[in-house]
């Protein structure tokens, strides 16, 4: 069986009933190369180059180059901060004896959840174009989820065996 829910505020959703026991459970979040003291040292070297810059541009008259300057800073600021929002997605997957439950969390903080039973949910690598990519997919009675699209392929693959191995027993295998 597949359910879909939506709840745009995780902490008002109600209280689920006492969860079965975890055979499973793994959170899945997007690679980030810098960590948030790094990205701040970074932001903060490259302020101080341009505003060295800058000032060495009015010094010399050419103060319309300081706006440029200004300009630079903002739209570097812009796109890590956009960078570090979309880092906030990341899904939730949970496998119990009686269902696994997806959760996808948005960075605007809204969550979308599918529940499917897990004696009837296929677990595919499906491999694409392209050589080595994959794509990780649940699906039950004609519904398809792909799961961990940010994730890099041999990371999919690695969730995949992980979850076969914890279905097993599940579908008497």
């Amino acid at each position: 069986m597949h359910e879909r829910s939506h709840t745009h505020n995780s902490q008002t959703a109600p209280e689920p009933d006492p969860a079965p026991e975890k055979l499973f459970g793994a959170t899945l979040y997007p690679h980030r190369s810098l960590s948030r003291r790094h990205y701040n040292r970074m932001i903060a070297g490259l302020l101080l180059l341009c505003l060295i810059a800058a000032f060495r541009f009015f010094a010399v008259g050419a103060w319309p180059v300081v706006i440029f300057v200004t300009i630079d800073i903002l739209a570097l600021w812009l796109a890590f901060h956009l960078s570090y929002r979309q880092a906030r997605l990341h899904e939730n997957i949970r496998l119990s004896a009686k269902d696994l439950i997806v959760t996808r969390v948005q960075p605007n903080g809204s969550a979308e959840s599918w529940r499917f039973d897990p004696y009837w949910v296929q677990v595919k690598l499906v491999a694409t174009e392209g050589g080595d990519d994959n794509m990780l997919v649940f699906s039950s009675h004609g519904e398809r989820l792909q799961v961990g699209a940010f994730l890099t392929a041999a990371e999919r693959r690695s969730l995949a065996e992980k979850l076969w191995r914890a279905m097993a027993p599940l579908k008497g295998r």
